[in-house]
């Protein structure tokens, strides 16, 4: 699934940030900072921001009476200026909730997280789970209590509509939830260890599969495939986009007969890159200058339609051209565009006069 690119996200529930010593700054939860330029978006649910958040400012409200405890103990026994100094320094120590608000603060930061709001979810959806007893919610449990986890995994499934999510839960609700989401895109897994392990695996995967892609381009290019795809793919729209202007007393049709692709150079000037590079795919963007030889029939009609007679024109006619090459998996498709408004002048023309020829248009 993931390799696939049908998993695109990230996320955990609180369990996963307490057994991490409810911290983002170290342990399995400080790696995940590796994420932040790969393909896998690390999703932050609104209940386990707040509920970490929660939880760091018990622990450290807690450490903080603790040594304000352990301080008024020994400050009987020092000196009235080293009790002054040693105030002051307390005082100035940030509050439990700042640092709370901080540690979370750059742990989005680190990791590009995003967050799963909890508008995002339905209400009818949320009391349908209640009264039908489905998870997180069952008749086993005090159900009160798991409203907020359910809030939090119909966020999550919201934002899984149109792509998949490894969620790494042991928390038997969160683990049936999954397995019973109707849109199949929440993938339950116990830790992050097993998580970062499956991300790290892919990324090697992906980077050989971009290699391999890479290399099919360029085999395409030496061999004279990607430059007979072109030509070929600009002749189709051509004959069915080319614009046609002339210099005339009556009425004509005129259509293009054969063309032929005289060149196609790519200027210094000109661009060439990667625009999309994931799983599913890899395209190149190629600014080309194309220079077409255009055989040109018109045929001549009367103010009444009637047909009088035909010519045939030949023309050169310089072309800039993008063109956009698509490779996912053994199929390779390139698509040519160009300019909608691409007109030939055909200069004065006249019924069955003798075969024209310009040399260039421009």
């Amino acid at each position: 699934m993931l390799i696939s690119g049908a998993i695109t996200a990230l996320t955990f529930d609180t369990q996963v940030f307490d057994r991490n010593g409810r911290t983002f700054r170290k342990g399995l939860l400080a790696q995940l900072a590796q994420i932040k330029n790969s393909k896998i978006q690390l999703i932050i649910t609104e209940l386990v921001r707040d509920e970490a958040e929660k939880h760091m400012l018990e622990m450290h409200s807690a450490r903080q009476k603790r040594v304000d405890d352990a301080f008024a103990l020994v400050a009987q026994n020092l000196s009235d200026d080293l009790v002054d100094e040693i105030c002051e320094e307390l005082q100035a120590r940030a509050t439990p909730k700042q640092i709370a608000f901080h540690e979370v603060n750059d742990f989005f930061l680190a990791t590009n997280a995003e967050l799963a709001f909890y508008d995002e979810i339905s209400i009818s959806n949320l009391f349908e789970l209640y009264f039908n007893n489905k998870p997180p919610f069952h008749k086993g449990n005090d159900k009160k209590y798991e409203f907020p986890d359910a809030v939090a995994l119909l966020s999550l499934e919201a934002y899984a509509e149109n792509s998949g999510i490894l969620v790494v839960s042991s928390d038997k609700d969160w683990i049936e939830f999954c397995n019973s989401s109707e849109n199949k895109r929440l993938h339950c897994i116990p830790d992050l260890t097993t998580a970062l392990s499956l991300i790290n695996s892919i990324e090697t995967d992906v980077k050989e599969i971009a290699s391999q892609r890479s290399l099919q381009f360029q085999k395409l290019n030496d061999g004279g495939g990607l430059k007979a795809a072109i030509s070929d793919n600009l002749i189709e729209r051509l004959k069915r986009e080319l614009l046609f202007t002339a210099r005339t007393n009556y009425f004509y049709n005129a259509r293009c007969s054969s063309i032929k692709i005289v060149s196609i150079t790519h200027g210094e000037d000109k661009t060439f890159g990667k625009i999309r590079d994931d799983l599913s795919k890899t395209i190149w963007a190629l600014e080309l200058d194309a220079v077409c030889h255009i055989a040109v029939d018109v045929d001549f009609f009367n103010d009444d339609e009637s047909y009088i007679g035909c010519s045939s024109y030949y023309h050169f006619l310089p072309i800039p051209t993008i063109s956009i090459v698509k490779i996912a998996g053994e199929c390779i498709d390139v698509e040519v565009n160009f300019d909608a408004k691409t007109t030939l002048d055909l200069g004065a023309i006249t019924p069955d006069e003798l075969t024209q020829s310009v040399t260039e248009d421009h």
